[in-house]
């Protein structure tokens, strides 16, 4: 549940902040397929799923991709940071570091172009 709310808030930051097309990754291979469904859902995380399908469809284009959680360390980082909070954070600037050193690493193994 925690993963489908975590997906729904950041799908509404993005969305506010005006980004049109979004590429959503996630680490639950069993959210993305039922984001990928057209079956109604009534598990009892459906309530997220659906609004995550509604604000999905009004952008101009949204995916979501499964990734595994150490193909995608830098999010895992901000994650592990943020289940410590007891408040909503979003970071757009100031970054942990943790996630600043894992996204790195991350990107001296992408070859390039």
């Amino acid at each position: 549940m925690a993963e489908a709310f975590a997906i729904l808030q950041g799908l509404q930051f993005a969305r506010d902040l005006g980004f049109p097309r979004i590429i959503l990754e996630s680490d639950s291979k069993k959210i993305v397929q039922k984001l990928s469904e057209s079956t109604i859902n009534l598990s009892d995380i459906s309530p997220f799923l659906r609004d995550v399908k509604v604000t999905a469809g009004a952008l101009v284009s949204c995916s979501f991709v499964f990734i595994s959680r150490n193909d995608n360390r830098a999010a895992h980082a901000m994650a592990l940071e943020g289940s410590w909070l007891v408040f909503d954070q979003f970071w757009a600037e100031d970054v942990p570091e943790e996630a600043v050193k894992a996204a790195d690493d991350e990107y001296r193994f992408i070859d390039p172009p």
